[in-house]
């Protein structure tokens, strides 16, 4: 009976195993920078797929079996992938590049407290209704 039930979690640890596939590809779009010719992306674009699956590669190995699935992979490869190549100067959708704006001006802050105004001798009139 425990053989049986060893060699079950067994082949259940190698099929969870199976999910935590390394992508081939990622699946989020990056664009050519600005300054950079076709050449210069497809280059740029081969360089980060290999870095996506060196870092997605560490990943499923520090995850044990079954904690990693393969979306997860997925999600780590293409962070990988997009962190490249906006690090190389090409264009990531979603992510504004160039210089930052401006901030906006802070808020008007209250006049500082000053000395209170002499108080009036003479009460004010009530209003007069119409």
């Amino acid at each position: 009976m425990v053989g049986n039930s060893r060699l079950l979690l067994l082949v259940a640890t190698l099929l969870l195993g199976g999910c935590a596939t390394i992508p081939a590809a990622p699946s989020v779009m990056a664009l050519p920078g600005p300054a950079k010719t076709l050449e210069q992306f497809h280059a740029d674009d081969t360089l980060c797929r290999q870095w996506a699956v060196q870092q997605a590669q560490e990943t499923a190995k520090g995850a044990t079996s079954g904690q990693l699935y393969g979306s997860a992979v997925q999600q780590w490869y293409d962070m990988a992938y997009l962190q490249c190549m906006y690090a190389k100067g090409n264009r990531v959708p979603g992510v504004m590049s160039g210089p930052l704006p401006p901030p906006p001006f802070p808020p008007t802050a209250p006049a500082p407290p000053g000395p209170s105004p002499p108080a009036s001798a003479e009460p004010m009139p009530p209003a007069k209704a119409p």
